[in-house]
């Protein structure tokens, strides 16, 4: 593999795994049926509570940059675009046709992640309202997380290509930002205990 090759792929498999572990902090500290159910107290505790805002407000809108990232319109970004190209150029045209079908049905939500990312998080548009947008363009958590773990089955694939088969992946799909945020609070719960 070439040396752009390797860079747009590491640069690529950088803003997967980025967007999927700040969309799992997120979501494991805020999402309906998380941990907002069990530690909302500890996360509430005045000693810590402006850093569970701040952390929540962080890994929201990095979700929204990383994958804005992989999707960026920009020809001079390593992004999917990009890398698939390359896939292309390196015998790899039959796997570039998969990533092409398998992320097909989410064409309509990148295109609005894009849009929110630019009208709310890289620019503050005057006069939008976030919650409006979101409805506006059907942006729900769960799309976004399957969007997400898609990417990662692909990078992993892909990955696995570039190495030959070897086994040793960093990146592919996997709850380890969720199962840390977990066991971030549940040693802050025990610590608040004691």
């Amino acid at each position: 593999m070439d040396q752009k090759f390797q860079e747009c792929f590491d640069n690529v498999k950088d803003s997967v795994n980025a967007a999927l572990g700040h969309y799992q902090i997120w979501f494991t500290l805020q999402g309906k049926g998380k941990a907002i159910d069990e530690y909302l107290d500890d996360m509430n505790d005045r000693r810590y509570v402006d850093f569970f805002r701040a952390a929540n407000i962080a890994h929201y809108k990095l979700m929204f940059i990383e994958t804005g990232c992989i999707f960026d319109t920009d020809d001079r970004t390593d992004r999917f675009r990009r890398l698939k190209k390359f896939m292309d150029e390196n015998g790899l045209s039959g796997l570039s046709d998969k990533f092409r079908d398998r992320l097909k049905p989410y064409k309509t939500l990148v295109s609005n992640i894009l849009t929110v990312r630019s009208k709310l998080i890289a620019h503050k548009e005057s006069g939008v309202e976030p919650s409006g947008l979101y409805k506006k363009h059907g942006i729900k958590p769960d799309d976004i997380k399957e969007l997400l773990v898609t990417l990662a089955e692909l990078m992993e694939e892909l990955e696995s290509q570039l190495n030959n088969g070897a086994s040793w992946s960093t990146v592919g799909p996997t709850e380890k930002w969720e199962n840390a945020t977990y066991g971030l609070l549940e040693v802050l719960r025990k610590g608040r205990n004691s």
